[in-house]
C-alpha cells in the first residue's frame, strides 16, 4: 500500500511539541502585553511633549513675553511642614490660576537644590532652607524676584496661606 500517496504532505508536517505550543502563547501574551503598556505610555509621552514645547514656543515667539514661575526648593531631607508647604503652593497655584498655566504666563517648578545641576539656586536666590520663590520673566529674562517667606507662618492656616500665595502671584502676574 502507497501511504505516500494517501497521507501525501501530510507525513512531512511536524506537529508542534506542547513545550513549544506554550512558548509560543507565552511570547504571544508577552508581546500584546508590552504593546498594551508601552503604547498608550508613548503616545502619553510625545502628546506631553509635544504641549510643552507649543507652550514654550507661543511664549517664547510673544515680542515681550512676560511669564511668571513659581519655584518650590526644597532637598532631600523633608519634614512633613515642607511637604505641607508644598502640597499648599501646588493648590494654591493650580486651582487658583489654571488659565494663566495653560497659556504659559504662569508656571509651577519643583526643585530639589542640593542635587548638582540645581546648587546655582542657593546663590541665585539666597536659599537657606526650602523655600516658595516667585520670579518675574520678560523675554526669557528675569528681572525681578521674591520669597514668599510666610508661607512657614501660614501653614497651620491653609485658608490663610491660599489666599497669601495667590495674592503674591496675581501681583507678580499684573506686573507684565
Amino acid at each position: 500500500m502507497n501511504y505516500d500517496a494517501i497521507l501525501g504532505p501530510a507525513i512531512n508536517t511536524r506537529i508542534p511539541l506542547r513545550s513549544e505550543a506554550i512558548a509560543g502563547r507565552i511570547t504571544m501574551n508577552f508581546k500584546c502585553l508590552l504593546r498594551s503598556l508601552l503604547l498608550p505610555g508613548l503616545c502619553a509621552a510625545i502628546a506631553y511633549t509635544a504641549l510643552n514645547a507649543s507652550v514654550e514656543q507661543s511664549a517664547a515667539a510673544q515680542p515681550g513675553a512676560h511669564k511668571v514661575i513659581a519655584y518650590y526648593f526644597h532637598t532631600n531631607t523633608r519634614c512633613s511642614t515642607c511637604k505641607k508647604i508644598e502640597a499648599y503652593s501646588q493648590e494654591a497655584i493650580l486651582q487658583g490660576f489654571p488659565d494663566e498655566l495653560k497659556n504659559g504666563r504662569l508656571e509651577m517648578r519643583i526643585i530639589n537644590y542640593e542635587q548638582p545641576e540645581n546648587r546655582h539656586f542657593i546663590q541665585d536666590y539666597k536659599l537657606v532652607s526650602k523655600s516658595l520663590i516667585l520670579a518675574n520673566t520678560v523675554d526669557g529674562k528675569q528681572t525681578a524676584w521674591t520669597n514668599l517667606k510666610m508661607v512657614w507662618q501660614l501653614t497651620g492656616r491653609k485658608d490663610a496661606f491660599l489666599n497669601y500665595v495667590r495674592k503674591e502671584v496675581r501681583a507678580y502676574l499684573a506686573k507684565g
